[in-house]
């Protein structure tokens, strides 16, 4: 077998995973969408941290209460280049049945359509591969 074959075939679990990934946070996205509730949130802290390139990043982390529930925290995994104001109210979409997976409003992450097409490129491409190497 040649290198390039050896490498062909690293890249199939590599596609395989990473097409898990997309569509696990599809299918996340998918059921924020259809049961989904939008609540007042507060901010009660920020996390700032680094990018790649040096520059700082602020994560807000909000609370709020569901009905028939205890307060929630809940931090984004999206970042913003500019200070975040701790005063503001902040909207955030959770699942009733998991309210600790939440999208805040103006942090999101790759979308539903984005996630399914990820997915389904990664699948083509571990199939492909695989199909080329070993039929």
């Amino acid at each position: 077998m040649s290198w390039e074959r050896i490498i062909e075939a690293a890249f199939i679990p590599v596609s395989a995973g990473i097409s898990c990934w997309a569509f696990v946070e599809a299918w996340t996205n998918f059921r924020l969408h259809t049961r989904g509730q939008w609540i007042e949130a507060k901010i009660v802290g920020v996390r700032e941290d680094m990018d790649g390139d040096g520059d700082p990043r602020f994560y807000p982390e909000v609370a709020f209460t569901p009905p028939d529930s205890d307060e929630i925290r809940v931090e984004s995994k999206v970042g913003r280049l500019y200070p975040i104001d701790r005063s503001k109210r902040i909207r955030v979409r959770y699942d009733p049945a998991k309210p600790r997976r939440a999208h805040l409003e103006g942090y999101g992450g790759p979308g539903l359509f984005a996630c399914l097409a990820g997915g389904v490129g990664m699948t083509f491409l571990a199939v492909g591969l695989f199909l080329d190497i070993f039929a």
